[in-house]
């Protein structure tokens, strides 16, 4: 009967499929077939346990924590121990549940507990034939960007095009407005862990390209650029950080040795050649490092032009959201070949980057993005 289980699991999965580790031991079954899945190693210590292992995806990450995405069946209900080891990272992120691939939850507190190390974590689920999800976060795969690619298309001041593919020949997606002399430029989902990121870029793309007086004032003075995903192989791969080119490319600004950055790289160009100014640039991200909004950008002193963006930005979102704290983090010009250094100094203008905070409960980015995009429009609007 489990094999009859696991060949409907596979062919429940999204139409992208990778090439990934399962196991099964007649009533069990684990795998992780499907767009965005990660799993290295399988073994079953006992009937209803299980200990899986996951890995960096090549030897260049610098940042010591892994991605992991399965699904779990049983032939009969049943309570199954799943041990999570990370031999080389650490248990970054807190396990998301599904029973469709679709809607999310975080799992139940009592149903994890986390080694002292960090290097493993041991989930208590109850399981049966329809099958779990678990994942370190949500699963916003090709299919999350589909869907809103046809939404953008949607709107009668939006076109989409491909702008380029990834290694693997994924295509790199552009939804834009008509020309203007001034554009604003948004990236989103170069990490392919930061999933948060893309649910803010989502909320704040509607905000912008929304039916408001504000919204269409914007889009009458500035052309918006959308690119909202920029590292399509790393998200189907289910890596955490790289490309299929071991290169992290919020590190590839500048030499452009992939792809993928290529192809915006090829975009700029072309609004260089029509006379297009960039005027600012959010890059869209998740992290571990602060708990709700952390904002990357240009110290005072930078002299961005428009003047003290930042600044005046996100205090107005504080004037506004007086019950939600996030961080404002400016920091000088450095070597490294994020997409926050190259835009600064390739056109000197506001290059942000805009942080999610991991665990950040979903219901806090639906309520104040808005509040975000719309004080960036005011602010925007006003800069001469």
């Amino acid at each position: 009967m489990i094999r009859h289980l696991v060949l409907l699991f596979f062919l429940s999965a999204p139409a992208l499929a990778t090439a990934q580790v399962g196991c099964a031991n007649g009533t069990l079954a684990i795998d992780a077939g499907f767009d965005g899945g990660r799993l290295d190693h399988c073994e079953f210590s006992a009937a209803d346990s299980v200990e899986l292992t996951f890995r960096a995806e090549d030897y260049r990450v610098s940042d010591a924590f892994a991605w992991f995405a399965f699904r779990v069946a049983a032939d009969d209900p049943r309570e199954v121990t799943i041990r999570l080891q990370f031999p080389d990272s650490y248990a970054r992120f807190w396990p998301k549940l599904s029973r469709d691939g679709r809607s999310w939850s975080p799992a139940p507190e009592e149903a994890v507990v986390r080694s002292e190390t960090g290097k493993s974590m041991t989930l208590t689920l109850d399981i049966d034939e329809s099958g779990l999800w678990v994942a370190a976060q949500e699963l916003l795969t090709a299919r999350f960007y589909q869907d809103w690619l046809v939404q953008l298309e949607t709107h009668f001041e939006l076109d989409t095009r491909v702008i380029g593919e990834s290694r693997q020949g994924r295509p790199i997606h552009l939804a834009s407005t008509g020309d203007r002399p001034e554009a604003v430029i948004l990236l989103g989902r170069q990490h392919p862990v930061e999933v948060p990121g893309a649910m803010a870029m989502r909320e704040f793309v509607d905000v912008v390209m929304g039916s408001s007086e504000l919204a269409r004032e914007f889009r009458e003075r500035f052309m918006l650029l959308i690119v909202p995903l920029v590292n399509p192989d790393g998200v189907a791969l289910g890596h955490a950080r790289h490309n299929d080119g071991l290169t992290d490319l919020n590190r590839d600004w500048g030499p452009f040795t992939q792809p993928e950055t290529q192809s915006v790289a090829g975009l700029l160009d072309q609004l260089d050649a029509r006379g297009i100014a960039p005027r600012l640039m959010l890059d869209f991200h998740a992290t571990k490092q602060w708990p709700t909004m952390i904002f990357y950008t240009q110290v005072p002193e930078d002299d961005t032009d428009p003047k003290l963006f930042a600044s005046n930005w996100l205090g107005r979102v504080d004037e506004r959201i007086d019950d939600f704290e996030f961080k404002h983090d400016p920091r000088p010009p450095s070597g490294q070949g994020n997409a926050k250094n190259y835009f600064f100094k390739r056109y000197g203008i506001p290059s942000i980057t805009y942080e999610i905070g991991d665990e950040l409960d979903r219901s806090a980015i639906i309520e104040h993005t808005p509040v975000f995009a719309e004080e960036m429009m005011r602010t925007m609007l006003e800069s001469p």
